[in-house]
């Protein structure tokens, strides 16, 4: 029995891998391939939260924050070129 518990917890591991990359594609904006690859697009995001917490003076901990807003204008910005 032991083989059996062994395929199915791997069975059950693959299953729950594929849910979650099923569920992070569903979540990522479609990019076509002409647009910028995601190590470039971490990368503008990056660039721009820092001009955004440069904008406010860099006051507070509110990293998590610029950044979501940078992905946010990143994003609206390829969805208004499409």
């Amino acid at each position: 029995m032991a083989p059996q518990k062994s395929t199915s917890k791997q069975a059950t591991a693959a299953k729950q891998t594929a849910t979650a990359k099923a569920a992070s594609k569903a979540t990522m904006p479609n990019y076509q391939e002409e647009d910028i690859a995601q190590d470039e697009r971490q990368r503008l995001i990056a660039e721009q939260a820092y001009y955004i917490a440069e904008h406010r003076g860099f006051q507070g901990d509110m990293a998590m924050n610029d950044w979501l807003q940078a992905e946010a204008e990143l994003d609206n910005q390829f969805a208004n070129k499409h």
